[in-house]
């Protein structure tokens, strides 16, 4: 910092921190009526100025208290702030400008550009509002650098004046994913969004936007198809549906979002990048912040030579037989395949119709063959499909596909 001893205070730099105010409510405390202080807590949270008449208990304030410090800072939020400069002295100074700057752990960049005045008399001011967000955490400075000149002074020089302002800013969100591929290529996402901030949030938008090879679907609500099928099978009405937008998260409390992704090519299934979380939230006093994940990436699922895709219904009925429609893919590019059907008598829950061992023929190198199989279920609850074997008997090579879809038995009304 260059200053001149003479007139180095002429000039003065404020800088104040744009925070909205908080609701101050009283402290409940109770006890029990045989104890000695009796009613005593009670009767002096009706008494107290800030609590809600009838709701003293739950400590609810009916008045606003303004931040008292800096406050906490959190990565994804705005940084407001007012700068002030103000000529206090008796003298005028003359070629007035401020340059206002963010410096990060990583960047240095300017926030507002130089401001200048011709003149400030005694008692004028430079009032500077600015509004940032805040893109990374750690250690931020916020440089104030002020320079300008005094007539008649005995140098020409103008005066430096550099004020520095340091904030640290946390992390808000504590974001866990889960990533499960599936044997259709399409790939399953589970979102645990946990906050860690001081205070509630409410997650006004938490969406997963997808790389360039999948198509995203949210699978945290119900459209009013699956509620009508729901009805009509008399499964029992239990909503799952978050209350959206509006979900809130205390602090240290966390929400789980699942999101399916279908490929869009038939490379996506080597594909890495699943794509990057979006996730905006409110403050308790409607401060907003938005924060955004680096891309996702998996582990790409190993190719086998031969796919398979079961279609079957999500709900059927006990003693109803229905079909589940099998494709089969070679995924070789150069080479055929004589495939033998062969199903596993072992199932569980249910069992096959018709002949469970049977050439299927010869499968060329990249093409699908298309079969319909039969399931008779003999119980209610969830069934898993399994026991699918395929043979190839040019090359003796087996594969055995388990678990490949999951179907819900009910009562037949």
């Amino acid at each position: 910092m260059d200053y001149t001893n003479d007139v180095k205070s002429l000039l003065t730099i404020k800088v104040l921190r744009l925070v909205r105010p908080n609701l101050i409510g009283p402290l409940a405390l109770s006890c029990d009526s045989r104890d000695l202080p009796g009613d005593l807590w009670e009767r002096e949270l009706k008494t107290d100025v800030t609590a809600v008449n009838g709701l003293e208990m739950l400590s609810l304030g009916q008045f606003l208290r303004l931040p008292q410090g800096f406050g906490n800072m959190y990565l994804g939020e705005t940084f407001s702030s007012y700068v002030c400069i103000q000529n206090e002295s008796s003298i005028l100074v003359t070629n007035v400008s401020v340059k206002i700057e963010l410096q990060t752990a990583t960047q240095k960049f300017t926030i507002s550009d130089q401001k200048t005045m011709s003149m400030m008399k005694t008692g004028d001011t430079i009032d500077i509002v600015m509004h940032h967000e805040v893109k990374e955490m750690g250690k931020h400075m916020l440089i104030c650098t002020l320079s300008y000149s005094v007539p008649n002074s005995a140098t020409t020089d103008p005066v430096v004046l550099e004020r520095f302002f340091k904030f640290q800013v946390k992390k808000p969100l504590d974001v866990k994913t889960k990533l499960y591929n599936a044997e259709s290529d399409e790939v399953f996402l589970e979102a645990q969004v946990q906050n860690i901030t001081s205070s509630a949030i409410c997650l006004e938008k938490v969406d997963l936007e997808p790389s360039a090879a999948f198509t995203c679907v949210p699978m945290n609500t119900f459209d009013e198809s699956s509620i009508l099928r729901r009805a009509k099978l008399n499964i029992p009405d239990i909503d799952l549906r978050p209350k959206w937008p509006n979900i809130m998260l205390d602090v240290e409390s966390s929400h789980q979002f699942l999101y399916r992704l279908i490929p869009k090519m038939e490379f996506a299934r080597s594909s890495t990048n699943i794509g990057k979380m979006d996730i905006v939230w409110r403050t308790t006093m409607g401060d907003r912040g938005r924060l955004q994940t680096s891309q996702l990436q998996r582990q790409p699922p190993l190719l086998n030579d031969l796919k398979l895709t079961v279609d079957a219904p999500d709900v059927s009925a006990v003693d109803k037989a229905f079909d589940a429609k099998c494709k089969f893919v070679n995924t070789t590019t150069d080479r055929e395949m004589e495939l033998l059907l062969d199903l596993d008598s072992d199932t569980s829950g249910y069992c096959w119709l018709g002949t469970t061992k049977s050439k299927i023929g010869v499968l060329g190198a990249a093409q699908t063959f298309e079969i319909c199989l039969s399931i008779f279920p003999i119980r209610t609850g969830l069934i898993n499909i399994s026991g699918i074997k395929i043979t190839d008997l040019k090359r003796g090579e087996k594969f055995s596909f388990n678990d490949m879809i999951q179907v819900f038995i009910m009562q037949d009304v």
